[in-house]
């Protein structure tokens, strides 16, 4: 019934526009970087700088949107990036795409995701409410894992048969896409408070002081944290150990890469289908295990069959990890506090850009799989951790006193 709902149907597309973007970009970037520089380092920095927005202005994003119309927020960033995937397409088709160049697109992307995340997924949980929260949210996770699918399969054909500038001119053309469905939506905003309105930092003050008093979303909001520290962190390795240590190409790379996403969509649909409210947080906690174990299995592997395996079942538990993050953010929060919430959990995403660092200072030290290897040991120690400390984990979600 989801995508009968003419106005979640154009939220949802621009979605996956978005994504396919996103994840074609990494995967082409990250290829061409390490042929252009053969640094370890520098490729793990093209990650940084898409992911560093992020950390710095998640939570910002998440209290101007509590401020200001959604819609219209989404189609000013749509048609920014399309100016700038634009502007880059040029350079790289007359040749003159310099590397600090690609890093300072890659970052206005990133300030782009750091507002388009919270932004759009709290429309479509408006749109989809409370009845219908779990199925939209897992469709909307499994389309962002179907992006992480084809994202890199059309990166790499497009780098190996057109060059870079074939993956900026087709980002012009899907942020193009996006606009358009967004700009056609009719969206009724729902006001998330029912108080005068306040400054961004008050908002902001606001969300944080509320997610210390809810253990859940505390706990929700560390696995966070750990999952984007130690675990999404390795896709910056991929293009390094795959053309260094499995000697691949850039369209075997993208095959190899978008293992992962194929499991993680089958993982969301999964979610989606049948996972109910009381199994929230084992299926949250139990696929984030599952999500490192396997980091840590392509690691090891130095055969190429074996490592689309081990990142496939591997997406299976990112599929369940990233349906359920934003599911038990939305089911534990209040209403006027949910925009406020979304804020912070972009900017605990933005923990990344330390794991990316770290991992690409280990890389250029040990190598890209050893790198990959210690990321995942500290991700599963940490998340034993947490499960101990915040036992709400293992136990089944309650909602809020007030919307009981």
């Amino acid at each position: 019934s989801l995508l009968h709902d003419a106005r979640f149907l154009r939220i949802w597309i621009a979605g996956a526009m978005v994504g396919t973007i996103r994840w074609l970009e990494v995967l082409a970037i990250g290829v061409y970087t390490y042929r252009e520089t053969g640094s370890p380092f520098i490729v793990a920095c093209m990650l940084f700088a898409r992911m560093l927005p992020i950390m710095l202005l998640g939570a910002f994003a998440g209290a101007i949107a509590d401020r200001l119309n959604r819609r219209y927020l989404m189609m000013a960033g749509l048609a920014s990036m399309c100016l700038v995937s634009s502007f880059l397409a040029a350079l790289a088709l007359n040749g003159k795409l310099a590397i600090w160049q690609i890093a300072v697109g890659a970052a206005l992307s990133g300030i782009f995701w750091s507002g388009e995340f919270p932004v759009r997924r709290t429309m479509l949980g408006e749109v989809a409410g409370l009845g219908r929260l779990s199925a939209a949210m897992g469709l909307d996770s499994a389309t962002n894992d179907f992006t992480r699918m084809l994202g890199p399969l059309l990166g790499g054909a497009l780098l190996s048969s057109v060059g870079l500038e074939g993956a900026y001119a087709l980002g012009v053309l899907l942020y193009a896409v996006a606009f358009i469905n967004m700009a056609t939506l009719a969206f009724a905003e729902t006001s998330s408070t029912d108080i005068a309105p306040v400054s961004v930092l008050r908002s902001i003050g606001d969300g944080l002081a509320y997610v210390r008093t809810n253990r859940l979303i505390a706990a929700t909001l560390i696995i966070t944290v750990f999952v984007n520290l130690f675990g999404f962190t390795f896709i910056s390795m991929v293009p390094v150990i795959g053309e260094h240590r499995l000697g691949l190409g850039a369209v075997a790379v993208g095959v190899l890469m978008s293992a992962e996403g194929c499991g993680a969509l089958l993982g969301s649909l999964a979610v989606a289908a049948w996972v109910r409210t009381r199994y929230f947080t084992v299926t949250y906690l139990s696929g984030s295990a599952l999500y490192l174990v396997m980091i840590l299995a392509f690691s090891m592997s130095p055969w190429y069959t074996a490592a689309i395996l081990f990142l496939f079942i591997g997406g299976l538990g990112a599929g369940c990890f990233g349906a359920m993050q934003s599911t038990l953010i939305f089911f534990a929060a209040t209403p006027r506090m949910r925009t406020r919430v979304m804020g912070v959990l972009v900017a605990c995403i933005g923990a990344g850009p330390i794991g990316v660092l770290h991992v690409g200072l280990l890389a250029e030290w040990l190598g890209a799989h050893q790198a990959v290897t210690i990321i995942a040991v500290e991700g599963l120690i940490a998340l034993a951790a947490a499960a101990i400390i915040w036992p709400e984990l293992r136990r089944p979600p309650a909602l809020p006193t007030d919307l009981l």
